[in-house]
């Protein structure tokens, strides 16, 4: 998924270059080469939980107009971690404006960015746990049922880890995206 923000500032290219990697070292971001800063990874964002921890590519492009820089970020993330919840979009955004804040006027919020992040972790986090709690109680009845059935033991492993493996996917879905 990619997405692209747009803005001049009053100054010129070169500290234009050097706000930007400040701030993007400051949330966490490894400069990678000129105006390309990149964060997380595939598995700190499944160890972690935490929607900093998602890997995040940054590319910027500054071009001078008159006694203004023009800047042209790009963002790019692979949807194909784990869905994004409201409160991980929500971090998205608020980084997003305190950048603007940031070259704006020197200065942005971080610590309510870090609280934002704190919370989206713990949501996820909670999610999880919620759903290993519902599989657990979900799984001795299904195995009841599947020990009634008498089902060889090959079928009822196939059918139960079907089981097992949709309803988790399910319920860790709904359970990271209720408001």
């Amino acid at each position: 998924m990619k997405f692209r923000w747009s803005g001049a500032v009053a100054y010129d290219a070169e500290a234009a270059a050097e706000r930007l990697a400040q701030y993007f070292e400051a949330i966490g971001y490894q400069a990678q080469a000129e105006l390309s800063w990149t964060r997380g990874s595939l598995w700190k964002a499944l160890v972690t939980m935490s929607p900093r921890q998602l890997p995040m590519h940054v590319a910027a492009k500054l071009q001078p107009w008159g006694t203004q820089t023009l800047i042209d970020l790009t963002y790019e993330f692979p949807r194909t971690v784990r869905s994004l919840s409201t409160l991980d979009a929500d971090l998205l955004v608020a980084e997003l404006r305190e950048l603007v804040s940031y070259l704006q006027h020197g200065s942005a919020d971080f610590e309510a960015m870090t609280q934002l992040e704190r919370q989206a972790t713990r949501r996820a986090r909670h999610a999880l746990l919620g759903t290993l709690f519902a599989i657990i109680l979900l799984s001795v009845p299904m195995a009841w049922l599947f020990h009634q059935l008498a089902l060889p033991s090959l079928w009822a492993s196939l059918l139960g880890g079907a089981f097992g493996g949709l309803l988790t996917s399910y319920l860790f879905w709904r359970l990271l995206r209720r408001p």
